[in-house]
């Protein structure tokens, strides 16, 4: 029944998904992204609530009271110019919804429709969360605070992701850490700025720089740690033969537990602060910490794989190996309840769509979509029959 719903409403589906593909909107100002998906739940007769500026959630009451589960999508774009041969491009120059959230975004308001038609089977509640803000610095904390976990209580959590380099039909599913912390961090150095004949009489910042890159990049390997330090940028200097006085670096740290993200604070800190004095010079580590790595539990990874399995319209249900090194504010929802984060397959050789998520070129397979509003259905009716009654 699940699956003959979700695949009706294929047309909707592709409707919506490429209604919001042209109005790719940038952290916390997804307003005409939120005030489409609010319209639609209007139109569906499901009532919603404006969590955070541009964050809607909608409840679906099902019988009995019983427990709560949580679906939830991003909705926020990229500022990536649209480059992908698409029909429909984005109509906002400059931006591009290049990670998938339309798609998120659709299959959950697809999967809301799905639901409130069967409210009154359901052995408990759904709360749909559009989040915005996951590609900035995360709309997930701001909604727990504001009390979306709260009226009625969140019992579990779900997720889904596309992933263009998985067929479409398939489903990818992990246990454990599946996303990394995407923590970034800004180093300034102080040296002496001089005249570029001279470099005796200097301490250049820049040559400070490229050691420390060196050492970052060193980290994984030499202290065998399941992370990332990456140096993304190195500004100094302003004219090919001045010495300059400062150098400014900035990267990305990303790790997988949080020994081993306390642990990369203090190496590069240490690398940082003792490089600079080796040359004579001062630097200073600013390191931001931003979203925890995403953690799934095996119990709802379960529930991802037999409800998976009842679907006619999933291929294969893939276990990943390793984890992503890039990150998602999911995470804080997992923190929170049991959770999956699990990934649905968009891609298709024989439409191009075989690019990556964050290429200008990204491209799905909108056949996915009613697959997605089937697995995150049936995930969530399989996770109140089993804990809601």
């Amino acid at each position: 029944m699940i699956e003959e719903k979700a695949f009706a409403m294929k047309d909707e589906l592709i409707s919506v998904r490429r209604a919001l593909h042209k109005i790719p909107e940038t952290a916390y100002s997804e307003v005409k992204t939120a005030e489409y998906i609010r319209n639609k739940l209007t139109e569906y007769g499901i009532p919603y609530e404006i969590v955070t500026e541009t964050g809607t959630v909608a409840t679906i009451h099902g019988k009995n009271g019983g427990k709560t589960v949580l679906l939830r999508a991003d909705i926020d774009g990229l500022p990536i110019n649209d480059e992908s041969d698409f029909e429909v491009k984005s109509e906002r120059e400059g931006y591009m919804h290049a990670c998938g959230h339309d798609i998120h975004a659709a299959c959950l308001l697809g999967t809301l429709k799905l639901l409130n038609e069967i409210k009154g089977t359901l052995n408990g509640n759904v709360k749909c969360v559009f989040q915005p803000a996951e590609e900035g610095d995360g709309g997930a904390l701001p909604m727990i605070k504001a009390g979306v976990m709260e009226n009625p209580r969140v019992d579990g959590a779900f997720a889904l992701h596309v992933e263009p380099l998985e067929k479409t039909g398939n489903i990818q599913v992990k246990d454990g850490s599946i996303m990394a912390s995407p923590d970034d961090f800004k180093i300034t150095i102080t040296g002496k700025g001089g005249h570029g004949a001279y470099p005796e009489k200097c301490v250049n910042p820049l040559t400070v720089a490229a050691k420390i890159l060196a050492k970052c990049h060193e980290i994984p390997k030499k202290y065998d740690l399941p992370c990332v330090v990456t140096i993304c940028e190195i500004h100094g200097g302003t004219c090919r033969n001045a010495v300059p006085d400062t150098a400014v670096m900035t990267g990305t740290a990303r790790s997988l537990d949080s020994d081993t993200r306390k642990r990369l604070v203090e190496l590069i800190n240490e690398i940082v602060t003792d490089t600079a004095h080796n040359f004579g010079a001062e630097a200073i580590l600013d390191f931001n910490i931003l979203f925890p790595p995403v953690v799934n539990d095996s119990k709802m990874n379960d529930i991802v794989r037999k409800s998976a399995e009842k679907l006619k319209c999933v291929t294969e249900v893939t276990e990943l190996e390793t984890a992503s090194m890039a990150g998602d504010d999911f995470s804080y929802f997992g923190e929170l309840v049991p959770s999956s984060y699990f990934k649905l397959g968009v891609g298709n050789e024989d439409i191009g769509a075989v690019y990556p998520i964050h290429s200008p070129k990204f491209k799905a397979d909108e056949d996915a979509l009613s697959i997605g509003v089937s697995v995150l259905a049936q995930c969530a009716i399989d996770f109140l029959d089993t804990f809601g009654k």
